[in-house]
């Protein structure tokens, strides 16, 4: 008798050890499929996302249009900052030569002026 209330006691203690463990499954089972439903969710909001976005071969070709565009307008930037490097040489070669020509002009008037004061001045000698 004493065996059959232990075999007894050990399919009860089997038997609520297998009703938690089936409660256990039924609350995996639960967190899972609600997990999937997340997941499942969750792919679909990114692929409407993706849906609505510029194709990887669209945006690729725009970039690299961009980016030659970009190296375009830099050959560009250089070759005026090029012509602005001549014209400003340039332009102080013009500065040096007008400053030259205004010094000879200066030159030329007092040699001008120094001029008509000898012709002047001989005139009013025989004038007295």
């Amino acid at each position: 008798m004493e065996k059959a209330n232990r075999l007894e006691a050990e399919l009860t203690e089997t038997r609520e050890k297998l009703n938690s463990a089936e409660a256990r499954r039924r609350d995996l089972e639960s967190e899972a499929e609600a997990r999937s439903r997340e997941l499942t969710d969750r792919v679909r909001e990114l692929e409407s996302r993706l849906s609505g976005s510029v194709p990887r071969a669209e945006l690729d070709a725009a970039k690299v249009g961009a980016e030659s565009k970009i190296q375009e307008i830099q050959a560009k930037l250089s070759e005026c900052r090029s012509e602005a490097e001549a014209l400003k040489e340039k332009v102080a070669g013009l500065e040096s030569r007008l400053a030259e020509a205004e010094r000879e002009i200066k030159a030329a008037r007092s040699r001008i002026k120094e001029t008509q004061v000898a012709v002047t001045s001989p005139q009013e000698k025989h004038q007295n």
